[in-house]
Parts: C-alpha cells; structure tokens; sequence
C-alpha cells in the first residue's frame, strides 16, 4: 500500500518563508480567514525566539487538477501568479504562517500594519512599541531584511557598550529565527474526499470544522451569506411548523441542483455566483417538496426524512413545477418508503444521490 502522509523535519523558518514568497504553498478556498490581532503575533513570536514548539504545520500536496482551490493570499510579497504544478495547500497551520510572514516581512493585512511589532534588544523580548522614540526597539522586518539588518547592525555597532550589546542581541536572534527548524505533516492524498476528511478532523481553536463551515467559506460574499439565507428560510412561518432544516440538506441540494453530483469535489466548487444565481429556485423547490410531505400526511418535526429532501426537491428543481404530475405521484411515494425503510442514505450517500437524480430526469421526461 502507498503511504499517504509523511513527515518533512528539514524546512527551516527560512524555507519557510522562501517557499510562501515563490508561490510554492497555497491556501485553499475553504481555509477561513486570517484574524490573529498583534498581541497573539508577538507571543508565538517570542516562542520562536525561545526555541519553543509551535506546533507542526499541514499542508496538502495536490495535483495540478486541483488547481481551482487556490485563493489569493491578497498580500504583496507573495507570488500569487503561479498555477501551474503541484501545489502544497495550508490544511492546518495557515495563522501561525501568515502571522509569522506578515510580522517578519513587515507587511499590512487586513486593515493591520504588522511592521510596527519589534524586538526590544535589550530585553530581548517582541514588543508592541509604545513609543516610536525607544532605540532599543528594532522592527522586526530590519532583522530579516538582509540589507536592513546590515544597515541596523552597523549602525549600532558604531555607537557605545550597550548598542553593541544591541548588536549582538540582533544576531542572536537573526539566527534564531532563519534555522529555526519547522515540523510539516505532508499528505499526497490525491482523492478530495480524503482531504476533506483529514480537514474536518483537524482541530482549529478548539473547533472541529465540518464539510458545511468548508462550504460556507466558500461560498460566502458580500451578496451572499449561506447561513443566514439558511436561517431566513427556516425562521419563515411557512417552514417553522416542519422544524429547522439541517445545513446538510441546502448543501447538497445546492450541489445536485447545479452539477447533478454531490461528492465533497463538487460541494467545494460552489461558489457564492453559483449560489446567488439558484438560491431563490433551489429555496422555492424545498418549500415544494415539504408541501409534498405535508400531503402525505406527514407533519411535525421532519428530522427523520432529512436525507430524502435533496432528491425529493430535485423533481421541483428539475420540472419547474410547483406540485408533483399526477402520473408521477405513486412513483415518488414508492421511492419514498422504499428509500426510507432501506435506509438507501445511510451509506455512500452522494453515490446513491446522483443515482436518483438520474432517476428523477428519466421520471420527468416519462422515461421509466
């Protein structure tokens, strides 16, 4: 059997940064933001300079198909043009990352000016300047940058005992920071389905993400938010009498409605442009198929029949109409219990979901 993960102990904190500049690591569309404020920078900062475990980063080497992933680091420095090869996407570790290259290359994110956070030479400690004035405090930047380390270090050794203490404190931590050694947990996992799932099992701040907080992350935009659409739709008077729809049944008919196939490939290429363009008709297809329900005399709660609604709204999806063909009644009640009863969504789900959409366009186009 081919072994799948596999760890890398030779990156240093330079190779590091070397590989982010060159566009060799990518981060993935489902990533979440990066939000880590100053305060947080400068303590895993001051971990490094003590030689402390920062945990292992996790990245994903994906073939070049996969390429659609990529997001933008939306920072200068990085080179973002590179699409082409393999890539190795941040699975687990993208805040540590980017907190560490926006400090040490000096870099605004976000609204955030992190070129400000410096290294106090003489209580060798990273510090959030106070004041501007204080000459012990090097920004972090000047100690990276080749030629402003060059420049700053000169420039101190030039002055009396305590700057050339300064100095020496800067090579000191130059040095620390450039061989600093770095563990990278390495998956050659090719089959999205399997990246998705070591994701998922990944704990980020104490939150185990789900294929859902993938999706929304995806899909999200400033005209388009899936949970609070998600919310809107079952806080309606209409839908309340049903309970709450689960998140899993909008990501998977959003899925099957657009690309007729609802493996984890598919659901992370939605986009918030798919989503705003057949929300309102996937939306009105929901309401449709629990109609249908309510006229089979199902009422209450309907938790139990969550996994037969992204099929079920499929036929509202797919005819357009608003209510079940009479010649197409018993057909889709049969396929109702007979999926209920053999439990046909417990297992291998998104197979058997793009086996019934087929179904439900040969029901439509009376092909059975």
């Amino acid at each position: 059997m081919d072994q799948k993960i596999s760890i890398i102990s030779d990156w240093t904190l330079q190779r590091l940064l070397t590989e982010l500049k060159a566009g060799n690591i990518k981060i993935p569309r489902f990533q979440r933001d990066y939000i880590w404020e100053k305060s947080k920078v400068v303590k895993l900062l001051n971990s490094v300079y003590h030689q402390y475990p920062i945990g292992s980063l996790f990245f994903w080497k994906a073939p070049a198909k996969y390429a659609f992933f990529i997001r933008p680091f939306e920072i200068d420095g990085i080179n973002d043009s590179k699409t082409e090869g393999d890539f190795q996407f941040i699975l687990d570790g993208q805040q540590r990352i980017m907190s560490l290259f926006v400090a040490l290359m000096g870099k605004t994110m976000g609204g955030c000016d992190y070129s400000s956070i410096s290294f106090n030479a003489e209580r060798c400690e990273f510090v959030i300047p106070r004041s501007q004035r204080d000459a012990t405090n090097i920004a972090v930047w000047r100690i990276i940058d080749s030629d402003a380390f060059a420049e700053t270090v000169a420039k101190l050794e030039a002055g009396g005992k305590n700057e050339k203490k300064a100095a020496q404190s800067l090579r000191t931590c130059r040095e620390i920071f450039l061989n600093y050694p770095l563990s990278i947990v390495l998956t050659t996992n090719t089959e999205i389905d399997d990246v998705v799932e070591i994701f998922e099992r990944i704990n980020q701040g104490g939150k185990h993400l789900t294929i859902f907080d993938l999706i929304h992350a995806t899909t999200w935009s400033e005209k388009f938010d899936l949970k609070q659409n998600i919310d809107d739709f079952n806080t309606a008077q209409r839908i309340k009498q049903f309970g709450r729809l689960g998140e899993k049944v909008f990501s998977l008919s959003l899925t099957i409605n657009y690309f007729g196939d609802a493996r984890s490939l598919y659901q992370l290429k939605l986009t918030p442009e798919i989503c705003i363009k057949i929300w309102p008709k996937t939306k009105a297809a929901l309401t449709s198929a629990l109609d249908f329900l309510k006229q089979m005399r199902l009422s209450g709660d309907l938790t139990m029949y969550h996994n037969l609604l992204p099929t079920l709204q499929y036929y509202f999806f797919a005819s357009e109409a608003k209510t079940i063909d009479p010649s197409h009644q018993k057909t889709l009640e049969k396929w109702f219990w007979d999926s209920k009863f053999s439990k046909r969504y417990s297992a291998s789900a998104a197979t058997h979901l793009k086996e019934d959409v087929e179904w439900i366009k040969s029901l439509i186009n009376n092909e059975l």
